[in-house]
């Protein structure tokens, strides 16, 4: 059976296709299903993706960051976050707010990235690890896992990433359908509202992401990426 073909499968069997995973819907928290589109309005799909290229787009807020991007390794479900779409599974969605200090990908400037080349750090242990495929925050050096449910790999942050629900359909559009796991949401928008108001050019920061939801590569959404 093709990818196509294993999509539509999946898709026949959901009553309401907008969640994936039932056990997640349970245990995660349901916001309104958002198409991912390209500036140009084409369609984000599971084709369009290439391997290590990250994007950023808004959810389950307009002005809530969020990455998407295609791993080059498989990222199987853990506990009830639902792991990556397509038959590898290689294709995950995260909250980009750190769980530390809430760094977030600004226009102006972003201390948080995917990084797709090795990246050195030290673990929990103190001992020295170099990994590709991590997420990474410049601002207290926190790391994260994004082939593992996001799990803190260095640092002082607290808790995973929070964990966007993707869901495909039978042409391999992409939408963002809910939130798994703790979230900054809530204290990122108390903390920020004032500037992400400016930012975003929103005079209501807490409304939610609309039907279609424009993605945009990491490097053009952040004028500066800080790298370490």
């Amino acid at each position: 059976m093709d990818r196509r073909g294993f999509n539509s499968l999946c898709t026949s069997l959901l009553t309401g296709a907008v969640t994936i995973h039932s056990s997640v819907q349970a245990s995660s928290t349901p916001y309104p299903r958002s198409q991912l589109v390209f500036a140009d309005g084409n369609d984000v799909t599971l084709d369009s993706l290439k391997t290590g290229e990250s994007y950023i787009f808004s959810y389950p807020y307009i002005t809530t960051p969020c990455f998407l991007v295609r791993l080059p390794s498989t990222a199987p479900a853990k506990g009830i976050w639902p792991g990556g779409l397509d038959t590898d599974q290689s294709v995950v969605a995260f909250s980009a707010i750190c769980s530390h200090k809430m760094s977030h990908p600004a226009k102006p400037i972003s201390h948080i990235s995917y990084r797709a080349e090795p990246v050195s750090f030290y673990d929990s242990g103190g001992q020295k690890q170099t990994r590709e495929g991590i997420i990474s925050c410049c601002s207290e050096r926190s790391v994260y896992d994004p082939a593992n449910a996001a799990q803190v790999l260095s640092g002082p942050a607290p808790a995973p990433l929070a964990a966007i629900a993707l869901q495909s359909d039978s042409d391999g559009r992409l939408y963002a359908t809910g939130s798994v796991g703790p979230d900054q949401y809530e204290r990122f928008l108390n903390k920020f509202g004032f500037r992400l108001a400016m930012e975003y050019g929103v005079t209501d920061i807490r409304a939610r992401s609309g039907e279609r939801v424009e993605a945009t590569l990491a490097h053009e959404f952040s004028h500066q990426q800080v790298l370490c």
